[in-house]
């Protein structure tokens, strides 16, 4: 499952990074999205829009794309 399939208030942990963009596995780095880390979507814009997205207290907006990298596991 990834990022961009959880709903609303769904929490789960980060599985990878399924991408072979550096520049996206560095962002996510240091935003903490990482293998382990709990997230949770707080909101998801209509259409093709960012979704936001909480990581360690920290809230995030994530282009749909790249969720769509970011796999995760239901917590």
């Amino acid at each position: 499952m990834t990022l961009d399939q959880l709903k609303i208030r769904q929490t789960a942990r980060v599985v990878a990074i399924n991408s072979n963009s550096q520049v996206l596995q560095s962002q996510c780095a240091q935003l903490g999205i990482a293998p382990g880390a709990p997230i949770e979507v707080m909101h998801k814009a209509l259409g093709r829009g960012p979704m936001q997205a909480k990581v360690q207290g920290a809230l995030y907006a994530i282009r749909p794309e790249d969720a769509a990298n970011i796999e995760v596991a239901l917590a």
